[in-house]
C-alpha cells in the first residue's frame, strides 16, 4: 500500500478577541486538525489528494479518505452546522460515527442511514450535517455514493465535458427515520473528480461575487494534467487570489485524478 503525504495550507489565526474566546477558537481548531487526515492513501490507477484552507474560526468543514480493503477506498466530505467548539465537537461525533460504521456498511446509503441514526441520538436538536460519502472500487473504476444534502461534486471528463453528480437526500442528524439511496458513477482514465465543501464555491471576491463553479471548472481544466496535489494547490491559490487573501469560510476538497 502506497501512502502519500497529505497537505494543508499554513494555518493563520486572525485575532478575533481575547481571553476565553480566543482560547476556545484555538482549541476548536486544534481539535479539527486532529480529526483531518495527515496522510492521503493511494491506490493504483488514481492520484488522490486533500486540500484545506482554514478560516479564522472553525466553521464546520470535515473530510476523510481511508481504505476499506485492498481495492476499495472511502471518501467523506462534510459540513457540520455551527462554528467554533460546537462545530468541532460535532465533527468529532461525525468522525466517530463514520469510522465506526464504515467497515460494516454494505453501501454508502447504509452508512448514511446508520450515521444519521447515531447523530440523531447524540447531537443537540437543530444541529445537522451535510455529507457526501463514496466508495471507489479500484478494479472497476466505479464510485458508489450518497449525498446527504451536500453541495454538488464536480466531474470533468477526459474529453472536457462537465458533470455534476447529484443526489438529493436529506441532511444527517435531524430525523432518524430518513432513508438514503445509493447512486453510481463510472470513472474513466483522464477524468478528474472534485468533492468539495461550499466554502470553495461561495468564497466572495471584492464585489461580493462568489467564486462559483464556472471559475472552479476553469482552474480544473487548466491544471488537471498535473498530479492531484498540484491541482489542489492551484485551486486554493485561485480562491485566495479571488478573495484577496481574505477567506470568510473554510474551503476543503478531495481531488481524484484517474490515471
Amino acid at each position: 500500500m502506497l501512502l502519500e503525504r497529505g497537505f494543508s495550507s499554513l494555518v493563520r489565526l486572525t485575532p478575533i478577541g481575547r481571553g476565553a474566546r480566543k482560547a476556545e477558537t484555538q482549541e476548536a481548531l486544534a481539535m479539527q486538525e486532529r480529526l483531518l487526515p495527515k496522510e492521503t492513501p493511494q491506490i493504483p490507477g488514481f492520484s488522490i489528494a486533500c486540500a484545506w484552507e482554514p478560516s479564522s474560526e472553525v466553521s464546520g468543514d470535515y473530510f476523510d479518505v481511508f481504505l476499506l480493503s485492498d481495492q476499495k477506498m472511502a471518501f467523506c466530505v462534510a459540513d457540520v452546522s455551527g462554528k467554533g467548539m460546537s462545530a468541532a465537537t460535532l465533527m468529532s461525533d461525525l468522525h466517530e460515527a463514520v469510522r465506526g460504521h464504515a467497515a460494516g456498511a454494505a453501501s454508502p446509503a447504509e452508512l448514511c442511514t446508520k450515521v444519521n441514526q447515531t447523530l440523531c441520538s447524540k447531537i443537540a436538536p437543530g444541529k445537522y450535517v451535510t455529507m457526501f460519502y463514496g466508495v471507489l472500487d479500484q478494479a472497476t473504476g466505479r464510485l458508489q455514493y450518497e449525498s446527504a444534502g451536500h453541495c454538488l461534486p464536480l466531474l470533468v471528463r477526459a474529453n472536457g465535458s462537465v458533470e455534476f453528480p447529484a443526489s438529493f437526500s436529506g441532511v444527517l442528524g435531524l430525523f432518524s427515520h430518513w432513508l438514503y439511496r445509493d447512486q453510481e458513477l463510472q470513472l474513466y482514465p483522464g477524468d478528474t473528480l472534485l468533492l468539495i465543501t461550499d466554502g470553495v464555491i461561495e468564497a466572495e471576491g471584492k464585489r461580493r461575487e462568489e467564486f462559483g463553479y464556472q471559475r472552479l471548472i476553469s482552474v480544473v481544466m487548466e491544471g488537471r494534467p498535473q498530479h492531484a496535489e498540484h491541482l489542489g494547490r492551484a485551486i486554493l491559490g485561485a480562491i485566495s487570489k479571488f478573495c484577496s487573501g481574505k477567506m470568510q469560510d473554510e474551503a476543503s476538497m478531495i481531488i481524484v485524478n484517474v490515471d
